[in-house]
Formats: structure tokens, C-alpha cells, sequence
């Protein structure tokens, strides 16, 4: 069995972050390996509160996870401070890893964040040329290229110069975009593929994006390309979320 490493944090009602990282890749057929960058307070409609881990703890399982095990693919998500990005950067240099996706959550749904906007230099400069592809949403892409989007089209345009000065591919999700269907666009250095499907309206949908990049990181460790580990990751969260009736919070307000 290949071993998956997600490095992100944890979410404790098990619909996002490690714990749906690590369903995703085991139901892929991987063996989930995992670095905790933080802590989160949080149920299906909020996050309440984030803490980061200390970074040298961080460090410590990202290491002994490449020491220990030959991992194949590595998902990042939520990194939750500068040093725990600079730790992470340090330990991709260290252990070269063929296969990384990144998924640039900067804030939850409800606006917590997840990494200060004073760390977006280092992001885009030391942390997006170690990576295959990353998968920012229409907001997370506003703030990383600092401009106004309203259509898809309009940040492909961007996203086609963005992916040569950050040395890395951009899958642009189309969940936030206002077009009645939906549609969604993978920029490489060298092509842009276009997509569009009917817009599909799940019951429960905590944790889509970290089930995408999962899924991305997965394929992409079995050496499919960009193009076909979108079309088979889009299928897989289609069907997986498809599957899930609306689970009940009990209390939305404490």
C-alpha cells in the first residue's frame, strides 16, 4: 500500500481537515499518514476557534513521517501560522516530494483565519514552486493575486500569468462564482483546460474542498495527469457527498 501524507489541521466534528484527509486516501487505496499544523474548535456550519500546534511539534511528525515511511503524494490545507509555514517549507526542500497539492486555506467559511495575510509573500514565493497544482476558491484567489473577481473568465485570465510567476498549476474551483452552471478551469504553465457540469446542491457539504485536494493528491500519486485526476476527483466528491444525508448539529449558537 502507498503511504498519503496530509499536513493540515484537525477539525474534531470529522467532516473537513486530517479526518476527511485521511477517509479520502484510505478509501483511495493509501495508507493516511498525517502532520497536525493546528487545532480547531468547529461543528458543520462554524468554526469557532484555531490554535496552532507548536511548530517544532509540527516539524517533528513532518520529518519523522518522510524518515519512516516512503510517502508518495503529500496534501497540504490549512497551515495555520508563519513559522508552521516556514517549517513546512524547510521540510519540503529536505525531503523532495514528486507529488504536492496544496489547498490555500486562508479563512473558513464563516471568515475564522487560518493564515495572516502578512505570510501570502511566503506562500506564493517559497511554498507554491514546491507544488504540483493548488486549488484556491473564487475568495482565497482574490486575495492571493489582491484583485476583484467576478467571473470565471476573468481569473483564468490572471491565473494564466499567476502559474509562471508562482512556478505551479491552479485548479480555479467554480463554487463561488455565480454562473448557473458550474464551471471550472485547471491552468498549467503551458495549457488551460476548461470545464462545466450541472451545479450540484448537496445536503451536507462540510469539507468539498478538502475533499477535492485529497482526491487530487491521490490520483496524482498514482501518476495520472492534472487533467485526468480532476475528472476522476470531481466524480469521486460528486458520489461521495451524494451518499451523505444532512447530519444534525444540535447547538448552532454556543
Amino acid at each position: 500500500m502507498d503511504y498519503f501524507l496530509t499536513i493540515a489541521a484537525s477539525d474534531n466534528s470529522g467532516g473537513a481537515g486530517i479526518q476527511q484527509d485521511i477517509k479520502v486516501a484510505y478509501n483511495l487505496g493509501y495508507w493516511p499518514l498525517s502532520a497536525i499544523t493546528g487545532i480547531t474548535v468547529q461543528n458543520f456550519n462554524k468554526v469557532f476557534k484555531v490554535e496552532a500546534v507548536q511548530t517544532s511539534l509540527l516539524k517533528f511528525q513532518i520529518e519523522q513521517c518522510f524518515l519512516s515511511f516512503p510517502v508518495k503524494t503529500v496534501k497540504i490545507g490549512a497551515i495555520c501560522s508563519h513559522d508552521n509555514l516556514l517549517a513546512i517549507v524547510d521540510c519540503l526542500k529536505q525531503f523532495s516530494q514528486k507529488h504536492v497539492i496544496l489547498d490555500p486555506v486562508l479563512f473558513s467559511t464563516g471568515g475564522v483565519p487560518f493564515l495572516d495575510k502578512s505570510s501570502l509573500k511566503v506562500l506564493q514565493q517559497a511554498l507554491f514552486p514546491l507544488t504540483d497544482l493548488i486549488t484556491p476558491n473564487k475568495l482565497e484567489f482574490e486575495i492571493l493575486t489582491n484583485q476583484k473577481i467576478n467571473k470565471i473568465e476573468e481569473a483564468i485570465e490572471i491565473a494564466i500569468e499567476k502559474c509562471k510567476e508562482w512556478n505551479t498549476s491552479v485548479l480555479l474551483k467554480g463554487g463561488h462564482f455565480s454562473d448557473k452552471l458550474l464551471k471550472e478551469a485547471l491552468i498549467t504553465p503551458t495549457d488551460v483546460y476548461h470545464f462545466q457540469r450541472k451545479r450540484k446542491k448537496f445536503s451536507y457539504s462540510h469539507g468539498t474542498g478538502c475533499t477535492l485536494s485529497t482526491a487530487l493528491a491521490c490520483y496524482i500519486g498514482k501518476n495520472k495527469s492534472l487533467y485526468d485526476s480532476y475528472l476522476l476527483s470531481s466524480k469521486y466528491l460528486i458520489g461521495f457527498y451524494d451518499k451523505l444525508h444532512n447530519p444534525q448539529v444540535m447547538d448552532e449558537t454556543n
